[in-house]
Formats: C-alpha cells, sequence, structure tokens
C-alpha cells in the first residue's frame, strides 16, 4: 500500500480503498481530514506531548497553576507546576495516544468514524510550519485504532472565533486525572475535499 499526498486524499475511492486494506470499514463509512492544531514542525525535538496552550487550561482546571498565562504563550512561559502535570499526562500516553497528540510530526490525520470506533491514518508534511490540508502526506505505516469503549468523552467543540471547523476533540480514559482532548482541527467542509461536507454533516449525526 503507497502513501498518498493531496491527489490521493482529495479522492474518496482512494481513501476509502485505503481504509479498506486496514481493516476499517463498513457499510457506512465517514472519511474525513483533520489538521493538527498543536503542530509546529520541526522545532519541537519530541514527539507526543500538549501545547502551551492547552497545558494552561488544565493547569487551570488543577488549581489555578498557570496564573497569568494566556492561550498563545510560547512553551517556555509554562511554570514548573503545569510542566510537572504535563509530564505526568505525556508519561501515561500509549503509543497511539502520543501520535494522536504529536505536535512535531503530523500535520494533520485523515480518519474514518465507523461504528465502533475510529481509524487513524496519521499524515505528515514537507516541512511546512503551519499545517495545511493542501500539503498533507499519509503514514499509513502508523495507522491506528481507538474504540469507543477507549474514550472518556468524544465531541465537536467549537475553535474560539473560527466558524469554519470544529475541534475534534477525544479523552482517553488512561490518562489520569487530567482532561486533555486531542487538538485535532476538522474543516466543515474544504475545497480541496469533495467528500469533507457531506461527511461532516454525517459525523454531526453521530457525536
Amino acid at each position: 500500500m503507497e502513501n498518498v499526498a493531496i491527489e490521493g486524499i482529495s479522492n474518496l475511492q482512494v481513501v476509502t480503498n485505503m481504509f479498506t486494506q486496514l481493516g476499517c470499514v463498513e457499510a457506512d463509512n465517514c472519511i474525513l481530514v483533520t489538521t493538527n492544531r498543536d503542530f509546529v514542525g520541526g522545532s519541537v525535538p519530541n514527539a507526543g506531548g500538549i501545547m502551551t496552550t492547552n497545558a494552561a487550561v488544565v493547569g487551570a482546571k488543577k488549581g489555578g497553576l498557570v496564573g497569568g498565562l494566556v492561550a498563545g504563550a510560547v512553551a517556555g512561559a509554562v511554570n514548573s507546576a503545569v510542566q510537572e502535570q504535563v509530564n505526568e499526562f505525556n508519561s501515561k500516553l500509549d503509543n497511539r495516544q502520543q501520535i494522536a497528540f504529536d505536535r512535531s510530526t503530523y500535520a494533520g490525520f485523515l480518519i474514518n468514524v465507523i461504528s465502533t470506533g475510529i481509524g487513524v491514518i496519521p499524515c505528515r508534511n514537507s516541512g511546512q510550519i503551519v499545517p495545511k490540508v493542501k500539503d498533507l502526506i499519509t503514514d499509513i505505516e502508523h495507522y491506528f485504532f481507538i474504540g469507543y469503549n477507549e474514550l472518556e468523552d468524544k465531541q465537536l467543540k467549537k475553535l474560539p472565533l473560527n466558524f469554519s471547523s470544529m475541534q475534534f476533540a477525544m479523552c482517553f480514559k488512561n490518562t489520569g486525572d487530567l482532561k486533555v482532548y486531542t487538538p485535532w482541527q476538522l474543516p466543515k467542509k474544504h475545497k480541496l475535499i469533495p467528500y469533507q461536507e457531506a461527511n461532516f454533516n454525517k459525523l454531526t449525526s453521530r457525536f
């Protein structure tokens, strides 16, 4: 099975065939493309982990540890108390979850939401800093599946000042006290992905 760039990702038959070969299809598939809101390209040495904006929210939930941290703060501004919580969260992630929260390798994800769970094909880009759908390239070797029984919660969340996309937010059961959601940005439609709008509408009835 070969990896594909946007020309393949945009073709519903191509991506359906990919998920078929991976054993993740059923009669009614819901295939979608997401980008990674936390992606910062090659500037972060380690895969996995959560960004400062996410850590700030986590810290606030853990008793106001973050003080004056605001969304958009850089990683170096996270205080030690928050960083300790982040490290604890990271240590609990399995290989699949590390990919789901990765911020240096995977710029997006090709997903198929079916009745038993979510099949995920991670997508790299060609070194660009900003994650864009047009630059995505599948990484089939690192495909994984998440069963709904592994999730504490799943939902589509509104994004601040963004009406064209939503957050595809999953919270895993085994990650401890921190309730951190996947930072996947899901366009409601996209000019390069002809099937995105119809499947997004289908997804809203499943979440």
